[in-house]
């Protein structure tokens, strides 16, 4: 690949600026010289830069997030009765697999949690953001994509639950490990954390309301937009995160411990060919799988795959 098409397919000119804003396009452009180009060196210098970017988050707003925890007054922590899934044009708008995602939640829980759908009509009615935050979102300066880090941590903070993204499939019922818990959030575990600088995965949170680690990193990212006016890291939520828990150490360790990369298993297979036993041997190690809305269309026309298996259960 000529390197004209290895920069555009990095992101090209948004993804220097990126680097610029955070501090990490000296150290991705020493990088990518030195390793090259194939995909093993592309991903070390994605977690170089990644690296380089908490370290000055943490200059900027470690300080910041001392005084918080030193001052923090630990409130009433309740278990909530629901799920949040947020899609914002309404689940009627919603691809095919993402209506699938949404039916599966519903069984999943029903007889323990009510789900409830958020969408951008409604999502005033359960929260309300600091007027400096409400403003950002109004003009277009947090995205969507965002909005929803912003969305997720306000609804479990007031009210508990579980925030399931909207490409979360259930094909089973949801271990009560998880329900029970304080807080949850699949994580990067040994060997595979072995140069991750972020840890968590922030498409399903189980958690009580009031919960101190949720608290700190949606003062962290108040912070950070009361002082700013575009996104320095599209990761931010995890950053933050990583920040928090290694500030924490004794409420992370009370998190129960599960590896993001199962979850995961599915989704890699999705267009294959089907396999029975392979098909029974992912959904025995999990009954929760992290999936995407985002393929093409031809795609799903393909029979025989795992896709189909899932759309037709």
């Amino acid at each position: 690949m000529k390197l004209s098409e290895t920069f555009k397919k990095q992101g090209g000119v948004h993804l220097i600026k990126q680097y610029w804003r955070n501090g990490a396009l000296f150290t991705a452009i020493c990088e990518f010289f030195l390793l090259g180009k194939s995909r093993t060196a592309l991903e070390i210098l994605r977690l170089s830069t990644e690296l380089k970017t908490q370290q000055n988050l943490k200059k900027k707003y470690g300080h910041f997030l001392e005084y918080e925890i030193s001052n923090f007054k630990k409130k009433k922590e309740e278990m909530g009765n629901k799920v949040w899934f947020c899609w914002y044009q309404g689940i009627e708008s919603a691809p095919p697999i993402v209506k699938k995602c949404y039916e599966s939640a519903k069984r999943a829980y029903k007889g323990k949690k009510e789900v409830v759908l958020i969408t951008e009509k409604n999502y005033k009615s359960f929260i309300k953001f600091p007027d400096y935050i409400q403003e950002k979102i109004d003009n277009g300066l947090i995205t969507k994509t965002h909005l929803s880090d912003l969305i997720r941590l306000e609804l479990l903070i007031n009210y508990g639950g579980i925030w399931t993204d909207a490409t979360v499939y259930y094909s089973d019922e949801v271990p009560d490990y998880i329900l029970k818990s304080k807080l949850f959030l699949y994580q990067c575990l040994k060997p595979g954390k072995d140069g991750h600088s972020t840890v968590i995965s922030s498409w399903f949170i189980s958690s009580f309301s009031n919960n101190k680690i949720l608290i700190l990193v949606r003062d962290l990212l108040y912070k950070y937009w009361e002082e700013n006016t575009d996104l320095v890291d599209y990761f931010l939520l995890h950053d933050f995160f990583q920040l928090t828990i290694e500030a924490c150490p004794d409420e992370w360790k009370a998190v129960i411990p599960s590896d993001n990369a199962t979850p995961h298993m599915l989704l890699l297979r999705l267009f294959d060919e089907y396999d029975p036993d392979i098909w029974k041997g992912i959904l025995s190690q999990t009954s929760i799988h992290k999936l995407t809305y985002k393929f093409d269309n031809n795609k799903s026309k393909i029979d025989n795959t795992y896709y189909k298996k899932l759309m037709n259960s």
